[in-house]
């Protein structure tokens, strides 16, 4: 796969290509009580893509969300925000939703997975994510117990 600035065809390539989590995924509690994590991904040819994901409470209401980066870059992501207005008149997406690309230069679109990533249990939602986003979920996981 060929590398150049990040661009909508490099993150639909970076998307597409099946990748695995090359590190331990290990919820870690923050000053805030939220939950964290960052793993490593790899694609075959050792490209290294971040995997982020987050767990907090909003109104006595649990959220949660995943990002996948490159180079600083937003391949995909997911959140559980109650909206998002699309640019240049696309629409607007309500409820939990998945973006694509970020940076300064290329606009950040939301859109509905398909198929729909758990609303209900966080450790499902990563499977459901690292699924959409070709990655090999790692043998190790063990399900966290969320407050």
């Amino acid at each position: 796969m060929a590398y150049g600035e990040f661009s909508p065809e490099l993150c639909e390539q970076l998307h597409a290509v099946s990748k695995y989590v090359a590190s331990r995924i290990a919820w870690k509690s923050d000053a805030q009580g939220a939950l964290k994590f960052q793993a490593k991904v790899l694609t075959p040819d050792g490209k290294g893509l971040d995997l982020i994901g987050y767990w907090y409470k909003k109104n006595n209401e649990p959220r949660w969300g995943f990002s996948l980066t490159f180079s600083g870059y937003c391949v995909r992501s997911y959140d559980m925000a109650k909206r998002h207005k699309n640019p240049g008149g696309g629409g607007t997406i309500k409820g939990p939703h998945k973006h694509k690309y970020s940076s300064s230069k290329i606009d950040r679109y939301a859109f509905k997975p398909e198929p729909q990533i758990s609303e209900s249990n966080p450790n499902q939602a990563l499977m459901d994510f690292l699924q959409e986003e070709n990655i090999q979920p790692p043998t190790n996981y063990q399900h966290f117990m969320f407050p």
